[in-house]
């Protein structure tokens, strides 16, 4: 936790498979040594060497108390989150780095699983008490994304009627990454 006026120091060590990847030792310094609020980060990651000064700022918050914030090195803009993707050689946002969220990357259909298991998940915890619309608009939302995937399975089954050798590849495929 952040204070002001003080300057507070941490190392740490990442490993993977039992192999060191990046240890870094992260120096919090707010209005000690510095004009400004500032995050010192130095060591080694992935194999090279990281120097990095990242601002920090406060915002006040409504009940009292202050809440900090990282201005983010690539954009400028405040982040709760600073990352180090292999390969990086100063920490930054998720959208400094462009990152795109795992979602992004998914086929429509799996986004659709998802959906659906989220809806049937909220589902199941809702109380006994809960309202009818906010049940009926959950089911809306499983048959929505159900009606996705059945129109999706229809696709690939009309491809494997025509006997396209490319067609059976892909539906297996589909089926299983669907099971993964």
């Amino acid at each position: 936790m952040l204070q002001r006026h003080c300057m507070s120091r941490r190392e740490r060590v990442w490993t993977a498979d039992g192999e060191v990847v990046a240890r870094l030792t992260i120096v919090a310094d707010t209005d000690c040594m510095e004009a400004r609020p500032c995050l010192k980060i130095t060591g080694t990651a992935f194999g090279r060497g990281i120097d990095c000064l990242v601002w920090l700022e406060a915002v006040d918050l409504p009940l009292g108390g202050e809440r900090w914030y990282a201005l983010c090195p690539k954009t400028g803009r405040r982040c709760a989150v600073l990352i180090l993707p292999p390969g990086g050689r100063q920490f930054a946002s998720v959208k400094g780095w462009r990152i795109p969220y795992g979602s992004q990357r998914e086929c429509e259909v799996h986004r659709a699983y998802r959906a659906i298991d989220k809806a049937q998940s909220r589902l199941k915890r809702l109380s006994k008490y809960a309202r009818k619309p906010t049940r009926d608009r959950l089911r809306g939302r499983i048959e929505a994304k159900q009606q996705v995937v059945n129109d999706e399975l229809a696709r690939l089954a009309g491809m494997m009627r025509c006997g396209s050798a490319v067609a059976a590849r892909l539906c297996s495929r589909s089926a299983l990454a669907r099971d993964c």
